[in-house]
């Protein structure tokens, strides 16, 4: 009969002296028995047993290393998802602020922030700090547009305007300025208006010159809108003026008018049409005590009226602290 070989378990005749697959003793072997399951098998079968278990212990280990890298790699991810969510809500934060300081935050606290968000970011702080600059710079220009508009107000001439104008030419005050040309080149005088007015001006001061008190009078009203520092002046205030101005020691007078002489359309205290004279004289005074002032400029300011009278007079010498002639 077949029986398998104890060693390596091929069939072989029970009456054969050896196995013809690996020469182990078959006659006489006592572990050969007739059974067809030879003992080593069962040991086999014990083995088999053991490599199961140790197999099974290898799948779950390697089930809960699965688990414990799922585990981790959902926690990364987590985590990732929050910090993205975070540094999102930050950058909007930040960009909806327009707050340089929220910015500069933003920057230093999220270094790893998508580059996209960082850019826009440093795009805005750049924007703010050249805006901040340009600001400075025209607060700077502006001082210099309001000194040199105030310069020109004092003047009041069409020619100081016209030179801010060229200096100043997109100031936001430059359509005021062009108003204030506008204003006085349609209130200036034509040349015979100043010739007028130059004329009733000269009659005045040769009236003081000859010492003539009727002549003075022919050249002022009865009532006068101001004299010197006087409101309401009368005849015998201009001739009191004239008086003071012969001092015992005095033998004449000689008032002189300077060019430039202009005049200029305007409306006097009382509401009337006047024309404007501004213009300088010079004085010169033939005294016997040389040792008192001979020689003296004066700035003049006279409104002459429709018929050819002085209506307002006031002078003022040209001296450091000069004050004006008064009673």
């Amino acid at each position: 009969m077949l029986i398998h070989c104890p060693e390596c378990n091929h069939q072989v005749s029970d009456k054969a002296a050896t196995c013809p697959n690996c020469g182990i003793q078959i006659a006489g072997n006592p572990d050969i028995t007739s059974s067809n399951t030879p003992k080593h098998r069962k040991s086999d079968s014990k083995s088999s047993g053991k490599g199961n278990k140790s197999s099974r212990w290898a799948i779950i280990f390697f089930c809960i290393l699965t688990l414990v890298f799922a585990a981790g790699v959902g926690s990364y991810y987590l985590h990732t998802q929050m910090q993205k969510q975070d540094e999102e809500e930050a950058f909007k934060q930040a960009v909806e602020s327009n707050n340089a300081d929220e910015l500069q935050r933003y920057l230093a606290h999220y270094g790893a922030a998508p580059q996209v968000h960082r850019d826009s970011v440093k795009s805005m702080l750049q924007h703010m700090r050249d805006a901040e600059r340009d600001k400075e710079e025209q607060d700077q220009l502006d001082a210099i547009d309001s000194i040199d508009y105030a310069l020109a107000q004092k003047i009041n001439t069409i020619d100081a305007y016209e030179k801010y104008l060229r200096e100043h030419p997109t100031s936001k005050r430059a359509g005021e300025a062009k108003a204030r040309i506008l204003q006085l080149a349609s209130n200036n005088a034509t040349e015979e208006e100043v010739d007028f007015a130059r004329s009733v001006c000269r009659r005045f001061f040769q009236a003081i010159n000859s010492h003539d008190t009727d002549q003075l009078l022919s050249t002022v009203p009865s009532t006068m809108t101001r004299f010197l520092n006087r409101v309401g002046a009368t005849n015998s205030d201009v001739v009191t003026f004239m008086e003071k101005l012969y001092k015992p020691d005095v033998n004449n007078l000689n008032f002189r008018i300077m060019d430039p002489f202009s005049a200029k359309h305007a409306t006097d205290e009382g509401g009337s049409d006047v024309l404007r004279a501004q213009f300088t004289v010079t004085l010169n005074i033939d005294r016997k005590d040389l040792s008192q002032e001979r020689f003296s400029t004066y700035n003049v300011t006279a409104d002459i009226t429709q018929d050819g009278l002085i209506s307002r007079f006031n002078l003022k010498k040209i001296v450091a602290q000069a004050a004006e002639y008064s009673e």
